[in-house]
């Protein structure tokens, strides 16, 4: 595999980590807001509850009669807006809205409005209860936002419970578009971050890739390659240069293929030299150990000394090499 290859293998890695590990952050900071909503909106309905159950009981012992205790029941609760927030209760029978904001619509039939999907609420509401098995269930849906002149809907999270003995539903809810607006804010902080941390690291990344290749003076596997061949006795490879490159380590591996040519090629004219010489030695030992001649003698000593001489350059040339 390439070095450029690698490097972007790892630039990619790094990207696909930072998209996952900032992914997994907003998605857990959005479910931890929604969750820390149902938990405040799970204490108003236990608050909620707690009220119902304590009027029942003064109709239970006598002291309100159930028109009375309900009654009471209902202002208490009305009593509890704060702002945008209030609590909203229907009679399950026949949805007779009894609690709620808007003063004229109490005491009507109200179904309520739609969900997301395009459920009437109460159907939502009762599906969601039942299928919490706490006698709680959450609804996401779309509400225009009291005293705002638009009439936009906007993402409410509703909780819902059921009080048995006087067979109402109970329902109060908060606007979370301010936990949408916080995590597209923080989805856009992410983004800029992760952009400029992706930016330094596919700056240092391809300067240590292009520091990396400078030294090399080219890419791993063929600086590689060329040391196999010459390390098998494969001096005549062609070793490419970039430009002014004078200091690399394959400049360094084609000056040393250079001299390793130099030296195999002095050695094998002195090897063919010396075999001549050797020759021409034998013959001459031969000539004068048949005639023991004066002339033989000359010819056999400047025999020798032209072999002493080859052999000293041969020496010379394997000198080069340190051991």
């Amino acid at each position: 595999m390439r070095l450029k290859t690698r490097v972007w293998i790892i630039i990619i890695a790094s990207v696909l980590g930072l998209l996952v590990m900032g992914a997994f952050g907003l998605y857990s900071m959005r479910q931890g807001m929604l969750e820390e909503r149902k938990a405040q909106i799970s204490q108003l309905l236990d608050f909620a509850d707690a009220q119902l159950k304590y009027f029942h009981g003064l109709e239970k012992t006598g002291k309100l009669s159930r028109e009375e205790a309900q009654a009471q029941a209902r202002e208490a609760l009305s009593a509890q807006r704060r702002g945008n927030d209030y609590f909203v209760v229907r009679s399950i029978q026949d949805n007779v809205l009894l609690v709620h904001a808007t003063a004229a619509r109490v005491g009507k039939v109200d179904a309520g409005g739609k969900t997301l999907d395009g459920r009437p609420v109460m159907d939502a509401y009762k599906e969601a209860i039942a299928k919490s098995g706490t006698g709680k269930g959450f609804v996401t849906l779309g509400a225009v936002r009291p005293n705002t002149p638009d009439k936009k809907l906007y993402t409410k999270l509703s909780g819902a419970a059921t009080f048995q003995p006087w067979n109402w539903i109970v329902v109060i809810g908060f606007f979370v578009d301010d936990i949408e607006a916080r995590f597209w804010k923080q989805a856009s902080f992410f983004i800029v971050v992760a952009a400029a941390l992706l930016v330094v690291l596919t700056v240092l990344v391809l300067r240590m890739r292009g520091s990396i290749l400078n030294q090399l003076g080219g890419e791993p596997q063929e600086a590689a390659d060329s040391m196999r061949k010459i390390a098998n006795g494969d001096l005549g490879i062609e070793i490419k240069l970039a430009s002014n490159d004078n200091s690399s380590l394959i400049a360094f591996l084609k000056v040393m293929q250079m001299k390793l040519k130099n030296i195999t090629s002095t050695i094998q004219d002195n090897s063919a030299t010396l075999n001549e010489q050797v020759r021409s030695f034998d013959d001459a030992a031969k000539s004068y150990a048949e005639t023991k001649s004066e002339e033989q003698l000359s010819d056999l000593l400047r025999a020798v000394k032209k072999l002493s001489r080859t052999v000293e350059i041969l020496g010379k040339s394997v000198s080069r090499f340190k051991l």
